[in-house]
């Protein structure tokens, strides 16, 4: 009975282990030009923390070439409310927020994109979009729009898209 407890116990722990409570949100602008020039400001709440991002908080790889945020650990659970500002001094180019769920073992990645058509149609692996209108001084041809599209993926068994 003891060894049943014993194989019982540890079976658990290696299975507990697969788990992960760890649940992640990053954020990546592709604004282009002639909206690069503005500033940014991205605000992402979990419920329990604050962060703010803004231009200098962005680096850009050498492979992607897209400016991105540091990716941040949220809570496992409620809701994540992620919302930005771009700027041209004292006027606003576009605003918008979204909401999505938390959950573990999930690492959300959040894009902003200037496009007149919704960049989620072209997108492997996207579960939401939603667009912003861009002041008219800043339009340009095919980006009448601020788009945020947001997806996911597992941390532990991520899916390759």
């Amino acid at each position: 009975m003891r060894s049943l407890r014993h194989a019982s116990a540890v079976t658990l722990l290696a299975a507990c282990a697969a788990c992960t409570t760890d649940a992640r949100i990053s954020f990546s602008t592709h604004v282009g030009d002639p909206v690069a020039g503005a500033t940014l400001r991205v605000t992402v709440e979990d419920g329990t923390r604050r962060w703010t991002w803004t231009n200098d908080d962005f680096t850009t790889s050498e492979s992607s070439g897209v400016p991105t945020s540091p990716s941040v650990s949220t809570g496992a659970s409620g809701t994540a409310h992620v919302a930005f500002e771009l700027r041209d001094g004292a006027t606003v180019i576009s605003t918008g927020s979204v909401s999505m769920p938390l959950q573990g073992d999930w690492a959300w990645k959040v894009d902003l994109i200037a496009s007149t058509e919704d960049p989620k149609l072209r997108c492997f692996g996207c579960q939401g979009s939603h667009a912003f209108p861009l002041a008219e001084a800043w339009r340009a041809e095919g980006r009448d729009s601020i788009w945020m599209v947001w997806g996911g993926n597992s941390i532990s068994h991520p899916v390759i898209y």
